[in-house]
């Protein structure tokens, strides 16, 4: 059985996933929800415990070997008995059954927050205890013991390293120990090449990022031109490409990381590097470089292209129906942000803070309710939100954002907000659909003295904007006569009309 683990940050981009992966199945867990909106909702009571935390979601994997299987109930236990071993003993977690491919697997959606005492779940050495207990797991149940693919492609820690470990972290838990152990040197040689990997970049390029980690890289040729051997040289010690695994040698890095050589291109530049190696960074910068490597290799998200042919009907039916004035729709749609594609879905364009489009809302149903959809559940996770801004200078930081349930919504609220201050307001202001409390920029909210949190006057929207407020405190909850913003805007304008009707009738020379 093969176990990987990944932590994120949006329960419901990946609960959204493992929901809509084929032949897949919610079997199991300690919550009530049947499904990924319920789910997701729920995993907001252990995140509320602990609002400043970040990656909170911790993802698993567990794959039979092909030809074996597990019925339900056996894959519950399988689960259960793990997820207890891992020492989350007092998490939310569900599971997921997918049958999808040739192998049997489940997926365990956990929250690393407990709900004891609102800490982070401990995640020191977790691989090595993940191994540990699925090694137990297959003797247990019969299993075929099984070598996932990174134990295949570098070379474990020995024995005696393992064991180690095991026992300074047990002394550091006691309090024996000041500090927690330190995972051994080729580990971490290790995890720096993988990071350093992940957007498979060319062979000078890595060669170069290992110079600002601190890695000196040694490639040697023969007469011939051909490669003969790779060494790596950190914190005073060195290894061979082959002691740290197949996948870590000049050939193995190609074939199994995906590092682009083409010895036209890359060897004159190979000799520069190592002639002028690359200063290494200082130690504060060094988790910020490798995040930002890893942040390329996120999907990007390609807008589909729009059937320019049914526009004017979206159009005409936000202008007399929605009553969005002309220059919100148009604006939204010069800039590719409000359409309808060839397959004549309405989409509304995700962002994120710096303009770059992430991803897609679908609305699907405009005549029976505001609700979208993503687009595309490959890019869901991405940070994007919908949003727009008025008021000010197009060049004017925004001094006033808006928290809103739905786009429609959004540009109701846009629209009401213009016809009460009779015309734009004076400073920039945005309004951004925002209604599910693991996916807000909480950096951007928490620089405002105050965010209105304008959800919908209806149960979702009260849910939402209780678990906000609880993250933001500076937040300020503005409810709306009527159950929605559309309807809102309509009484308001409706009563504008009214108004004027009756000056115009007390009018006379």
């Amino acid at each position: 059985m093969i176990g990987n683990q990944t932590k994120g940050k949006s329960f419901r981009g990946l609960l959204d996933y493992l929901e809509n992966k084929e032949e897949s199945s919610l079997i199991g867990g300690n919550m009530f929800g049947t499904n990924a909106r319920e789910l997701a909702r729920e995993f907001r009571l252990s995140r509320q415990l602990n609002p400043e935390a970040e990656k909170v979601v911790h993802h698993v994997s567990l794959s039979l070997s092909p030809g074996e299987q597990l019925d339900n109930d056996t894959w519950c236990e399988i689960a259960d008995k793990y997820i207890e071993e891992m020492g989350y003993t007092a998490n939310q977690y569900a599971i997921y059954h997918h049958s999808d491919r040739n192998h049997d697997h489940i997926h365990i959606c956990a929250s690393r927050i407990s709900l004891d005492d609102g800490k982070i779940t401990r995640d020191s050495w977790e691989y090595v205890r993940s191994e540990k207990i699925i090694r137990q797991l297959e003797l247990e149940y019969g299993l075929q013991q099984t070598l996932n693919s990174k134990e295949k492609l570098n070379r474990a820690p020995s024995v005696g390293q393992q064991r180690r470990v095991e026992r300074e972290q047990l002394e550091y838990e006691q309090g024996e120990r000041n500090t927690p152990p330190q995972q051994p040197i080729k580990t971490q040689l290790i995890e720096l090449i993988d990071r350093a990997t992940v957007d498979k970049p060319t062979m000078p390029q890595l060669m170069e990022r290992l110079q600002l980690l601190g890695i000196e890289m040694r490639h040697g040729l023969t007469r011939n031109g051909k490669s003969k051997g790779i060494s790596y040289s950190w914190n005073d010690q060195k290894f061979s490409g082959t002691s740290l695994g197949p996948a870590y040698t000049f050939p193995g890095l190609q074939k199994h990381r995906g590092i682009d050589y083409q010895p036209e291109r890359d060897d004159e530049r190979i000799n520069q590097i190592l002639v002028i190696p690359a200063k290494p960074l200082p130690i504060e910068q060094l988790e910020k470089f490798l995040q930002e490597i890893e942040r390329k290799q996120q999907p990007q998200f390609t807008p589909p292209p729009e059937d320019k042919v049914v526009w004017q009907v979206l159009h005409k039916y936000l202008d007399e129906k929605r009553y969005i004035p002309d220059y919100i729709v148009q604006g939204l749609h010069n800039n590719q942000l409000l359409y309808m594609d060839e397959q004549r879905n309405i989409l509304f364009i995700k962002r994120d803070l710096d303009g770059e489009k992430t991803g897609a809302l679908v609305w699907s149903k405009p005549r029976e309710n505001h609700r979208t959809v993503e687009y595309d559940q490959n890019t869901s996770t991405q940070k994007g939100w919908f949003y727009l801004r008025l008021g000010g200078q197009p060049t004017d930081k925004v001094e006033n954002v808006f928290l809103c349930s739905t786009p429609i919504d959004a540009m109701s609220a846009a629209t009401y907000l213009i016809s009460s201050c009779k015309g734009l307001p004076p400073t920039r202001t945005m309004l951004m659909v925002a209604d599910d409390p693991n996916n807000l920029p909480m950096e951007f909210l928490k620089s405002f003295n105050r965010v209105v949190v304008a959800f919908n006057n209806d149960s979702q929207g009260n849910l939402a904007a209780s678990a906000v407020l609880e993250l933001l405190p500076q937040g300020k909850r503005l409810k709306t006569h009527n159950p929605d913003w559309s309807q809102e805007l309509e009484a308001h304008l409706r009563e504008e009309q009214q108004k004027q009707k009756q000056l115009d009738r007390g009018f006379s020379l």
